[in-house]
Formats: C-alpha cells, sequence, structure tokens
C-alpha cells in the first residue's frame, strides 16, 4: 500500500508536466505567425535586437529554478488561468483582426502564464511568473508610442549634450535637435535619441536584479536607475562624438566612431549599470 502510496504523486507529476508541455506546442502552433513576425523584426530593427536573447534568458531562469520548479505544486485558483487565456485569445484574435501586432505579441506572455496556472496551480505559476512575465520584454513597442517618446528624447539628449559641451569650454549653439559647432553640424537624428539604448538598459537592469543578492525595494531601484543610465550613456556617446569633430574633424564623427557608437553606448552603460548596482549594495 505505502508503494502505491509513493507511486501516485509521481504518476500525476509527470501526467502535469506532459499535459503543460503539450499545451505549450500548442501555443507555439498557434502562435507561429506571430512568432515568425517577433523574429524578424528582431532581426531587421536595430532598436529591438535584445529581443533575440530574451527567451533565451527566460529559459535560463526556468532552468536555475528547476528544482522548485518540480516541487511546486497545488495551490488552487486555477479559474484565474481560465481567465488568463480567455483575455489572452481575445487579445489574440482582436489584434489579428485588426492587424495590430502590439495587442496579438503582448497575448503571448498572458497565454504562457494562464496556461501554467490553470494546469499547474497557484504554487507553480508564482515560481514561473517572472520568467514568463519577463518576456513582455521581447515585445516591440507600437510605432506610435515609439514615435511619440523618440523626438522629446532628442531633444532632451541635444540639450544635455550642448550643456555638458559648454562646461569644458566648447563653442556650440543648439538649435532644436541639431549641435552647430565650428566647420561641422551634428544632427541628434532619432536613432540617436537614445531611445534604443533605454530599452536596452532597462532590460539589462532587469537581468541584473533578478541574478543580484539585492533586497527587493533595492532590485526596483536598480531597475529605475536604468532610466538615467540610458540617457548618461547616450549623452557621452554624442558628446564623444562632438568633441571628435571639434578637436580633430569631421571625418572622426562620421568614419569608425559612427560604427562604434552603438558599442560605446552599450559599454558605458553597462559600466553605470554595474555601479549602481555596487553603490545599492554598498549603502546600508
Amino acid at each position: 500500500m505505502s508503494g502505491g502510496t509513493v507511486t501516485a504523486p509521481k504518476s500525476n507529476h509527470a501526467a502535469k508536466t506532459a499535459l503543460l508541455c503539450l499545451a505549450a506546442l500548442f501555443a507555439a502552433l498557434l502562435y507561429y505567425p506571430v512568432l515568425a513576425g517577433l523574429f524578424r523584426q528582431w532581426l531587421d530593427d536595430p532598436n529591438y535586437t535584445h529581443g533575440l536573447l530574451i527567451p533565451l534568458v527566460s529559459a535560463f531562469f526556468l532552468f536555475r529554478d528547476r528544482e522548485g520548479l518540480r516541487r511546486a505544486s497545488g495551490g488552487g485558483r486555477e479559474y484565474l488561468g481560465l481567465l488568463l487565456i480567455l483575455l489572452a485569445a481575445v487579445l489574440l484574435v482582436g489584434g489579428t483582426a485588426a492587424s495590430e501586432l502590439y495587442t496579438a505579441r503582448l497575448s503571448l506572455p498572458i497565454m504562457l502564464m494562464g496556461l501554467i496556472l490553470f494546469l499547474r496551480g497557484t504554487a507553480f505559476a508564482r515560481r514561473a511568473a517572472f520568467p514568463v512575465l519577463f518576456l513582455l520584454m521581447m515585445v516591440p513597442l507600437p510605432y506610435i508610442v515609439y514615435y511619440k517618446m523618440t523626438f522629446p528624447m532628442q531633444i532632451m539628449s541635444a540639450k544635455l549634450s550642448a550643456g555638458v559641451l559648454r562646461m569644458i569650454n566648447v563653442s556650440i549653439i543648439r538649435r532644436g535637435n541639431i549641435l552647430l559647432l565650428p566647420g561641422y553640424t551634428l544632427e541628434v537624428v532619432a536613432a540617436c535619441s537614445g531611445l534604443r539604448s533605454l530599452m536596452t538598459m532597462v532590460t539589462l537592469a532587469i537581468i541584473f536584479a533578478a541574478f543580484s543578492s539585492l533586497s527587493p525595494a533595492r532590485r526596483i531601484l536598480l531597475v529605475i536607475s536604468a532610466v538615467p543610465v540610458a540617457v548618461a550613456a547616450n549623452t557621452i556617446r554624442l558628446v564623444v562624438t562632438a568633441l571628435g569633430a571639434y578637436t580633430v574633424g569631421p571625418e572622426f564623427a562620421d568614419g569608425p566612431l559612427h560604427e562604434l557608437s552603438g558599442l560605446i553606448v552599450f559599454m558605458a552603460g553597462l559600466l553605470l549599470l554595474m555601479l549602481s548596482a555596487g553603490v545599492l549594495r554598498w549603502i546600508k
């Protein structure tokens, strides 16, 4: 009798796991057109190249917590999973019918969360919540929102860069998003607005926070710090470009430095994020 008591939960666990895998496969087939378009945008749009890494990071988080997930079961409230599945289905159908990519893509993490909650219960869903909801970071913003944010950030980046250059006695005149230097005109275009680096830095900050030993409140502060970090990193890029054009010549700004500008922003942002994490760890 004792043998039967041990075997039943194991077989029940295996059945639930198999059912969850089958549901995930069904969701992948259902969302194939959405995923294919999303993958193409990650490859073609440099603003969202980081989206390629997000599913891998989510999978790693799930794999790292595999023992905890294996032990988690029960908790009830499976009906909430059905509500999430229904909401995701409405978003998918509505987004597809209206050709609204963001809505259709947004429904994918919601669908996965609903399936997990319905099939495995609250305890499992709680442990899987962060890796699954982290997938929201892979969904590109709607273009109308992206361009609404871009121009104000262009102006802000131009203002900050001009302010720094004046502080170090560089002769400069700002006209909107255009910086006028002696012998060179630097336009802060959409790609230089800093929005791209902002999305990348926020994603990196969330990953840093998840791996850190900081308290929950300090993890939130670390993620919030990604906003000024991204702005500072982009300002550094613009100031370096302007200084190169001012001291060396236009060929400096338009040559290899222009090709490396993205790397400059990333490295500067990464160092500032690491510094922010260190400061939060050090402050008591």
